[in-house]
């Protein structure tokens, strides 16, 4: 009974030993291989080749290093080529990192296409432009440019031309296209509410200018009782007087008198 037990012991252990020797073998033989795989992407710049970067766009970012958002940012890249063999410049990649760990990408910028042939001692220089989105305002991020080119053999290089913090601010200038688009429909609406206003009353104006033109003064009734006065004399009434001022009015006054 106590060999069984003894034999059956050894056996778990020996089992369980053989299954840890093949997790840890498994490990080990990839970790070659990870770091193989790493030194094959990280590729190196070449010493017959020149970089050079700056900012034109805002002016004072190779100082500050601040961008506003909603802003372009524009840069220049000079590539000197100080060997003897052509170079063909390909792209450039820009990208955003976490600041605390640059292996974190945090935006990918589209690729700067160039393909720019680089003749031996020959300069070159190159451009590219992106805007800060608005939800990185007020936060410091890592900014990360390379330039990828290769030989006339065929080499491939990338050399890193700018690979540090910067802060993007929001753009306090006041102006933005939403704002504007705003300040014009404003301007549109004042000017309808003017031109609605302004018929509004015009046509008020016109019903009281119809309105007095339909008033007609009435004056004291003419109408005269006649029946108290003796019908010859309303007769001589009747007749048709002469006209006041005439020679006949005046010989008929005389005659009167």
């Amino acid at each position: 009974m106590k060999l069984s037990t003894i034999f059956l012991l050894s056996t778990i252990g020996l089992l369980s030993v053989y299954a840890s020797d093949v997790v840890d073998g498994e490990v080990t033989d990839d970790a070659p291989k990870a770091a193989q795989e790493e030194d094959d992407l990280t590729i190196g710049a070449s010493p017959d080749a020149g970089l050079a970067f700056h900012f034109v766009q805002p002016a004072d970012a190779n100082v500050l290093h601040e961008f506003y958002t909603g802003k372009p940012v524009k840069f220049l890249i000079g590539f000197q080529n100080k060997g003897e063999k052509d170079f063909v410049v390909k792209f450039s990649e820009t990208s955003f990192r976490y600041p605390t760990d640059y292996n974190y990408h945090l935006q990918n910028f589209t690729r700067g296409e160039y393909n720019r042939r680089v003749a031996p001692k020959e300069e070159v220089t190159l451009d590219y432009g992106f805007y800060a989105h608005e939800s990185f305002a007020g936060r410091p991020v890592g900014l990360v440019v390379n330039v990828h080119y290769q030989d006339a053999d065929g080499n491939a290089f990338v050399n890193n031309v700018f690979n540090q913090t910067v802060n993007i601010l929001e753009d306090d200038s006041g102006f933005s296209g939403e704002t504007g688009f705003l300040f014009i429909f404003f301007i549109a609406l004042s000017i309808g509410g003017l031109y609605l206003a302004n018929q509004f009353l015009s046509k008020l104006s016109r019903k009281s200018g119809l309105s007095k033109r339909r008033v007609v003064e009435q004056g004291t009734s003419s109408e005269v009782d006649f029946e108290w006065i003796p019908r010859d004399a309303v007769k001589n009434k009747e007749k048709k007087s002469p006209v006041a001022g005439s020679p006949k009015a005046r010989k008929s006054a005389k005659k009167a008198d």
